[in-house]
């Protein structure tokens, strides 16, 4: 079985018998970094599961590859024998090509199956999964806006299988869309700012979409309390604000004092945009945002 590689931290005492245990999949991701650097704030004895452990800097975790075998991954998820396991590992498209189908039914149906077969197995360990409100076009129950949320549908209804037939504790939490300092992703906020700063124009839909966005502290907050929620449930985190996108670049040229110059209505909008408010969930238990859209604009600023 590959052996991993554990990156010293200055504060996390692992040999503490009170210490939790969690296994994070997707941690070099921007959100599953944040994860990983709380946990370990937290006192956390914390596992990652990596493709590229060489290339993961995760200060105070234990790095795994990610085995190809199915029985490897089982016998590693035995060996940790986690508390908790955060499954955020995903393959986003917001619009996806032919040739995106194969690699992301593999990572996010195929390899988040393997994962709950080898958590169940293991026994003792809640498994957090991660949604997205896009899976909920037009506020119905279940609508997917597009591909990537069907696959996270799919993968939802596995995990009931893993719930109903195997008894694994399942809590999901669904998130809106997620920034902070450093992303990066190519999301809006940080183009606006580069746009602005650079005097570049942005050619943008009608701008009617709705956006509601949700900093990263708070979306780590929100896992973290999804954790300790009742199994079997579906969360949801939300930023606190929905606003369509003429809105936030006017909210975004308030706060920070710069102009965009945005061309509305040049670019063809995607299928399905969001017009409706659609958040179906209630939040984690005692969880709600406290970073506000306005802090969350001056430290993303700052930090550039």
């Amino acid at each position: 079985m590959p052996q991993a590689r554990t990156i010293p931290a200055m504060a996390q005492d692992p040999t503490s018998p009170q210490a939790r245990r969690a296994l994070v999949t997707g941690a070099t991701g921007f959100v599953g970094g944040h994860v990983v650097r709380r946990l370990v704030d937290d006192g956390w004895v914390v596992h990652a599961l990596v493709r590229d452990p060489a290339a993961a800097r995760l200060d105070g975790v234990s790095v795994h590859p990610v085995p190809g075998p199915i029985d490897d991954l089982i016998g590693l998820v035995a060996d940790v024998a986690p508390e908790v396991c955060f499954h955020l590992a995903t393959a986003f498209r917001g619009v996806h090509v032919p040739a995106d189908i194969e690699p992301m039914v593999t990572a996010n149906v195929g390899f988040g199956t393997a994962l709950a077969e080898a958590v169940s197995r293991a026994g003792n360990c809640t498994f957090v999964n991660t949604g997205t409100v896009w899976q909920h076009y037009d506020a119905r129950s279940y609508s997917p806006v597009s591909l990537y949320a069907a696959m996270k549908q799919a993968f939802t209804d596995v995990l009931r299988f893993y719930q109903e037939v195997a008894g694994l504790p399942v809590v999901t939490l669904e998130l809106t869309d997620t920034y902070g300092p450093g992303d990066p992703r190519p999301k809006l906020l940080p183009i606006l700012a580069r746009a602005a700063r650079e005097g570049t124009q942005l050619q943008m839909t009608d701008g009617t979409q709705l956006i509601d966005l949700l900093h990263v502290d708070d979306a780590v907050t929100a896992l973290l309390a999804t954790a300790d929620g009742n199994p079997g449930a579906t969360y949801g985190a939300s930023g606190g604000e929905t606003l369509n996108l003429r809105d936030l670049v006017a909210r975004f040229e308030s706060v920070s004092g710069l102009q965009v110059d945005a061309q509305w209505g040049v670019r063809a909008a995607r299928p399905r945009e969001m017009l409706k408010p659609w958040m179906v969930s209630g939040p984690p238990p005692g969880w709600a945002p406290k970073v506000t859209l306005d802090e969350g604009i001056r430290a993303l600023l700052d930090a550039e």
